[in-house]
């Protein structure tokens, strides 16, 4: 312990040797009894025993701070009411760094009576952001006495804050944090920060408001608030609209009002301003502002009109509605209002039990075999973006069967019913699964880039693809680009009653008959309809490559009929308005 603060002293007196000279300012003490210097949260919040919690102190167990000054500290604390232990922490809420740099943040600290299992930490806490390369731990006592730490600040950051916290498990157990400071060397340059204000109340635009500062205003825009602790402008250099700044991008320059338009709706941005003196020196940061564009405008479509001499051909003219021009309208016509997808190709079973029994069960649904030229299975180990092990397919599977492959030293059980065998089919349960042709994804168990620990949960089940075996629920029609845990049942390890026998007792055809069909200013006619068949409508809004929710479902329409078949029709739509007016 004692080592690491030797080094972080010696690396603070390092970065600060070119400076010795300089003036040293307090941006802020360490009077605890003033919440006006520092802000501070506690949790867990108070405790019913006054021992038992974060409280500022001048005494604790003979423990006393340099001229009896008061500090924070924490005694006798006990495990929760489930028998575990936790960490009880204090957050001294970041102060912003106007008119300094080269700063650290220094404190007083002691702790007594830390067993195996127990511990203190901290951590710098810059611009909103947890610095955890400055995270210390330590299982040791102090030996009594106080010790002092300087951690050096990021030369970037505008604000500056501490997390420390303890874990204890025992009522004998003692720490305190004394002599709190965040301090630097004049810098007049860093002076006032502007004041920033964000709101936004449309899709397509982010309104703001920037006081002026004495020469220049640099506003930033970032889709990560991360992205602005360590970087800002650099003094005596100029910035032009679009340059970017580290992986934030400069949106406005020398401007007190603002409309950000070059934004999607539902995104989150986070915004921060410079002022930039007439020398080239730029302030202190405002404060991060964070704002979410709303989402899309919902839109419902009109029944589309049949225009005359068009019935022989059984096409109807889908008008757009009055909707603002920069939309794009998307509209899906089914046959039913389940607007189910048509059936494709999915993984139907999956498993991962004891050893190599490993194996996936991939499952035709359509009336017609499914040609496997150009797919491959791909696994992803361990969170990779980029498939580790691909497995090239080959010849068809017909209507209504299944495609088994297992792992080629898996049990006999699973060699001797699999289709194809192979060594790639070796995962464990944190690795994605996917189906893959081309580009497209068909359909994948677990999520491609991440690493879950040991497995993803799938329901109650938090280890849901490692040592089970799971089967997707019979109303699955087709495969999800995206991972669909609620559509699979959780069975045990190597439940193997299954195999190449999939349930689709739910299973519904699809009904679409265009998808994401867009309709132009004057229109669109919709071909190839039957002029027996019922329609519905459903439509949704797209802009900037994102898409909103889709709208009410307008319908049923239908083509006119031959004109011995009006009477029918006008029956037909009588009876199903009187079964919706008065249902029995």
């Amino acid at each position: 312990m004692k080592k690491h603060l030797i080094f972080a002293a010696a690396f603070c007196a390092l970065i600060n040797s070119h400076s010795l000279f300089a003036e040293n300012m307090i941006i802020a003490g360490s009077n605890f009894g003033d919440t006006s210097v520092w802000e501070y949260v506690s949790n867990p919040g108070q405790y019913l025993e006054e021992k038992s919690r974060w409280g500022v102190l001048t005494e604790l167990n003979g423990h006393t701070a340099e001229g009896n000054a008061p500090f924070w500290g924490i005694g006798g604390l006990a495990k929760n009411s489930e028998g575990k232990s936790y960490y009880h922490t204090l957050s001294f809420l970041p102060r912003q760094i106007v008119g300094a740099t080269n700063v650290t943040m220094e404190f007083s600290y002691f702790a007594e009576g830390l067993d195996s299992g127990e511990n203190i930490q901290w951590c710098l806490f810059c611009d909103t952001t947890n610095l955890f390369g400055s995270l210390a731990k330590s299982r040791l006592d102090t030996s009594n006495e106080w010790e002092t730490v300087a951690i050096p600040v990021p030369k970037d950051a505008d604000s500056a804050g501490m997390i420390f916290r303890i874990k204890q498990q025992g009522a004998s157990d003692y720490a305190g944090i004394g002599n709190l400071t965040l301090k630097g060397e004049a810098c007049p340059e860093r002076g006032a920060f502007p004041n920033l204000s964000v709101t936004t109340a449309n899709w397509d635009r982010v309104e703001i408001g920037l006081d002026l500062f004495e020469d220049m205003n640099l506003l930033c825009r970032s889709e990560n608030k991360n992205y602005f602790v360590t970087n800002r402008p650099q003094n005596e250099c100029s910035y032009e609209t679009g340059a970017d700044l580290g992986r934030a991008v400069v949106v406005s320059v020398n401007e007190s009002a603002f409309c950000d338009s070059d934004v999607a709706p539902g995104n989150t941005y986070y915004y921060k301003a410079w002022g930039c003196s007439a020398e080239g020196y730029y302030s202190c940061g405002s404060q991060i502002k964070e704002v979410t564009v709303p989402e899309l405008p919902t839109v419902d479509m009109a029944v589309p009109s049949v225009e005359a001499g068009t019935l022989s051909d059984e096409t109807a003219v889908l008008l757009r509605p009055e909707i603002d021009e920069k939309l794009t309208v998307l509209v899906d016509v089914a046959t039913s209002r389940d607007f189910l997808p048509n059936p494709g190709l999915f993984f139907s079973e999956y498993g991962k039990g004891s050893g190599n029994n490993r194996y996936i069960e991939i499952y035709n649904p359509c009336p017609e075999a499914a040609e496997l030229d150009g797919m491959n299975v791909c696994i992803f180990k361990n969170g990779s973006v980029a498939a580790t092990q691909t497995l090239p397919l080959f010849g068809s599977i017909p209507s209504y069967e299944t495609l088994l492959i297992c792992n080629n030293k898996a049990d006999a059980i699973l060699t001797n019913r699999a289709d194809l065998v192979s060594a790639k089919i070796d995962f464990t349960g944190n690795d994605a699964v996917a189906l893959i042709k081309g580009d497209e994804i068909v359909d994948v168990i677990g999520v491609i880039g991440e690493d879950p620990g040991t497995a993803w949960p799938i329901g109650e089940y938090s280890s849901g693809t490692a040592n089970h075996t799971i089967i997707r629920y019979p109303y699955v029609n087709r495969g999800s680009s995206s991972w669909q845990s609620r559509q699979w049942e959780v069975l045990g390890k190597d439940y193997f009653h299954d195999l190449k026998n999939h349930d689709c007792s739910e299973l519904r055809p699809g009904t679409l008959v265009y998808e994401a069909l867009c309709v132009p200013e004057d229109g669109i006619t919709l071909s190839n309809l039957s002029s027996c068949t019922l329609y519905y409508l459903r439509a949704k809004t797209a802009y900037k490559g994102k898409s909103g929710a889709y709208g009410g479902v307008c319908g049923p329409f239908q083509l006119i009929p031959e004109p011995g078949a009006l009477l029918c029709l006008a029956l037909f739509l009588l009876g199903a308005y009187s079964l919706r007016s008065f249902p029995l």
